[in-house]
Order: C-alpha cells, then sequence, then structure tokens
C-alpha cells in the first residue's frame, strides 16, 4: 500500500468512475484499475462492486473510506501548506469546481497549461457550492468556477465570465405532458415541481417560481426534497420535473429529457484581488481561452442516455 494508491480509492469512491477519475488525476484508466486490484490483492477483500453501471463501493470499503478519509485530507492538507512555504512550491494554485459539473475539456486544459508553465503544481477538487463563494478570510481554493448570482457583492474578488448557461427543466420521458413531437416548458404548466433545497442548492423556491413566471405560469405545486438525488429520483418515478443547472452532469444511471428554459445564468471564474501568486491571472486567461464553453443549449430537447 502506498500514499498513490490511496488517493486513487479516495476519488474512485468520490467520483464512482474509473474514466472520471482517470481524467480527474490526469492519468490512463487502466493505470487507475490496475493500483485499486493491487490494493484489493493486498488487503484480501473487494473494495469495489463494479456490477453496476456506475462503480459502488462494498461494506468492507465503505469501511475503508470512513478510516481513510480523515487522515487522508489531514496529511494532503499539512504537505500542501509545508510546501506553499517552500521557495520551490512558491506557485502552487488550488482549483475548486463545483460537485457534479460538466465542465468540458478542462483537464485537457490543465495539462496544457501546466506543460506550458512547468513551475506551477495545480490541485483540483471537486466541492459543494458553498464551499466556492469565497470569504474574505483564509479560503481553501485560490481558483473557484461559480455562478455568478452566488458571487454577487464582493468587492474583495476578481471575476471573469467563462460561460453563459439556461437552465432546464429535467423530466422523465414517460411523463404524459411531454409524450409529443416537439415538447416544451410551458408543456408542465400542470405539474409538480421539484427542488433541492438543501444548504448548497444553487435554486432556491422563488428562484424556481420566478423562471416558471417568466414562461407564463405559476408552479402547480413545489415541493423541496433534500438533494438533488432525491430530485431526480422522483422526477425518474414520473411525479413532476425539476428545474436544474444545465451546467451539471447527470448521473448515467437517470435517463431523463432535459426542456430549455429562457433563464439564462453566468458561470465565472473568482479568485480573491489580494492573491499575489504571478501564475493566477494567467491560469484564468488560459482557461477562459481554450476551455470554448460558449456554445448555447439547442431549443430542442436533449435526452440524456443511461
Amino acid at each position: 500500500m502506498n500514499l498513490i494508491q490511496i488517493e486513487y480509492f479516495l476519488k474512485l469512491a468520490e467520483l464512482g468512475s474509473f474514466r472520471k477519475t482517470a481524467e480527474a488525476l490526469y492519468i490512463s484508466q487502466p493505470a487507475v484499475s490496475k493500483q485499486i486490484s493491487l490494493l484489493e490483492k493486498e488487503w484480501g477483500f473487494p473494495l469495489f462492486d463494479r456490477s453496476y453501471r456506475s462503480v459502488k463501493l462494498t461494506a468492507s470499503g465503505e469501511i475503508m473510506l470512513s478510516m481513510l478519509k480523515t487522515s487522508s485530507m489531514l496529511f494532503d492538507e499539512a504537505l500542501f501548506q509545508a510546501k506553499r512555504r517552500s521557495k520551490q512550491y512558491a506557485q502552487q494554485l488550488r482549483i475548486g469546481l463545483p460537485e457534479y459539473s460538466n465542465m468540458g475539456n478542462l483537464s485537457e486544459v490543465l495539462v496544457r497549461f501546466q506543460e506550458e508553465y512547468p513551475q506551477a503544481m495545480l490541485k483540483v477538487r471537486y466541492v459543494p457550492l458553498s464551499q466556492l463563494e469565497l470569504s474574505e478570510d483564509e479560503n481553501d481554493f485560490d481558483l473557484v468556477v461559480n455562478y455568478e448570482r452566488n458571487l454577487r457583492g464582493k468587492s474583495y474578488i476578481e471575476t471573469r465570465t467563462l460561460a453563459r448557461r439556461r437552465h432546464v427543466a429535467v423530466v422523465s420521458r414517460t411523463l404524459p405532458a411531454v409524450c409529443k413531437e416537439r415538447p416544451a416548458f410551458e408543456d408542465l404548466v400542470h405539474e409538480r415541481v421539484y427542488v433541492p433545497c438543501n444548504a448548497d442548492s444553487t435554486l432556491t423556491k422563488d428562484y424556481c417560481i420566478f423562471i416558471c413566471n417568466n414562461h407564463g405560469f405559476t408552479p402547480a405545486q413545489l415541493e423541496c426534497l433534500p438533494n438533488i438525488e432525491s430530485v431526480l429520483m422522483a422526477v425518474k418515478m414520473g411525479f413532476g420535473f425539476a428545474v436544474l443547472d444545465s451546467l451539471l452532469e447527470l448521473p448515467e444511471r437517470f435517463r431523463l429529457m432535459t426542456l430549455p428554459t429562457s433563464v439564462f445564468f453566468d458561470v465565472k471564474l473568482a479568485w480573491k484581488r489580494d492573491d499575489s501568486n504571478p501564475l493566477l491571472g494567467k491560469l484564468a486567461d488560459f482557461i477562459c481561452r481554450e476551455l470554448k464553453m460558449d456554445g448555447e443549449p439547442e431549443d430542442s430537447p436533449e435526452v440524456m442516455e443511461s
């Protein structure tokens, strides 16, 4: 067992996909699979059940995750802070991205930046949006991606528009209201709306009502559920629809239709004005230029295959 294997295990447990884990760690998928297999062989029990479309932890894997996660995070943060004190690693950058977000080919962009600026050390983490709003005090990140409405009124941060996206209605393809040739958001006028109302939700009840009002109706019934997973399950069962951000990459096990709304939102890169790292501005420019997230959703429904 070594620290690299532990890092692969924790990342795979977080993302539930060998492909996404490989992309997040900038390595090949077979390399991840090999190290996990070696770890399972050394410990003598399977860590993941590979019979699902998405990789799931076994009961033994859950126990190992709970024991290793805290100690690994403490070690990782201690090492990172120690390196930041060293002149050799003075140009490290910690990048925070929202959970479930589809950031295009960001991993490839960061690799190209690393090649162009070999002195940079990039550290990327996917976390809830509430951890990406940047306070005036110490933060866990140097550069974050967040939505414009979550960053308003903060004069101590610098922002750059990365893309414009629109909200979409997420609905089961079997819902009678959309069983037609060209369904539209307005067809959902009599349906129940589900809203994820945990602390990290970017869509409040009032904002959801505002989006519906923009299409000429008030939701027939609005119900709050604790998280996105609960909302998607209710939608999958055909009980109504949800309004979510089109930037979210929904889990593959949900095979749902999306209908575009008329309400857009800006995706921002943000960092603190007083951050003196000379590579920070270069990285922001590089991402905005290379990521090319400026495409808009089509006006026709998009079906996400599982």
